[in-house]
């Protein structure tokens, strides 16, 4: 038993498992490859190889045993989007490729690799990001100050996009509100400004690293003289509904007045 305790640690330290230093980046619908390797070269094509995420229970991402691939074991998720390059194993190469990367695959991975006499294993972390759709601007409504709310809203990005309103100028505005939802599908964003009276440009727009979408849209000045000419025309409206809700009633008072004046005279 000592002999092989030894023996095992002589191996142990003659080998390594290697991978990247640094977390993986991939787009939804890209194809990403997850480095893992036996440092020095040395073919594990008898060995066993099980890539494996740490944050799942049913957690088999990929199982190469007794030279094949044990799909019975996998994870029904990666079924036939997982695949190690058979070629390479010769040369201790057990990189797992991962194909249309969804924005659930996001986590870390563990890469193990063991022979008989030997065992290693390195972990791999994933980052996937989600273009999702353009910034949609929608127009909300008046406020009691006259200002008019502009919501601008995107859905399906990840990680978080930086969503931000611009002027004319392109320089930032302060959002009145900020909403942020995830879901299967990324992160949901939604920021509302309140604009005022003026013609102008105002840009929304979203960035996730290299990748930048703006939609803009034009504020009219005389949507605002529409908005005060509907006010002054309701204001209008409701004074002489009270006008006329006075006068009825002062008609009808002084009718019932008459009518009881002209009972008593008769009486």
């Amino acid at each position: 038993l000592i002999f092989v305790y030894i023996f095992f640690l002589v191996f142990r330290g003659m080998y390594n498992v290697v991978g990247p230093a640094e977390p993986l980046f991939a787009l939804t619908g890209e194809d990403v490859i997850l480095p893992c390797s036996i440092k020095p070269n040395t073919s594990a094509v008898n060995m066993r190889v099980e890539w494996f995420r740490l944050d799942l229970q049913d957690s088999i991402v990929y199982l190469y045993e007794n030279g094949e691939n044990k799909v019975t074991k996998q994870n029904q998720y990666f079924r036939g989007r997982t695949a190690l390059f058979q070629e390479e194993l010769q040369n201790g190469n057990a990189s797992l490729k991962l194909s249309s990367v969804q924005v659930s695959d996001e986590g870390v991975y563990k890469c193990f690799i063991e022979s008989n006499s030997w065992y290693d294993d390195i972990t791999v972390s994933v980052d996937v990001g989600a273009v999702g759709t353009p910034p949609l601007i929608i127009v909300e409504e008046f406020d009691h100050s006259g200002g008019l709310r502009l919501l601008c809203e995107c859905e399906g990005w990840n990680p978080k996009p930086e969503l931000q309103w611009l002027d004319s100028k392109g320089e930032n505005l302060t959002s009145d509100t900020e909403e942020t939802h995830k879901d299967a599908k990324g992160y949901s964003v939604k920021h509302r400004i309140t604009v005022h009276d003026s013609e102008t440009k105002y840009q929304c727009r979203v960035k996730l690293r290299h990748h930048m979408v703006q939609t803009d849209i034009i504020v009219s000045s005389k949507i605002f003289h529409i908005w005060r000419t509907s006010v002054i025309c309701m204001s209008i409206t409701v004074v002489l509904s009270i006008i006329t809700a006075v006068a009825v009633a002062t008609f009808v008072y002084i009718r019932r007045g008459d009518v009881h004046f002209s009972l008593i005279h008769i009486l």
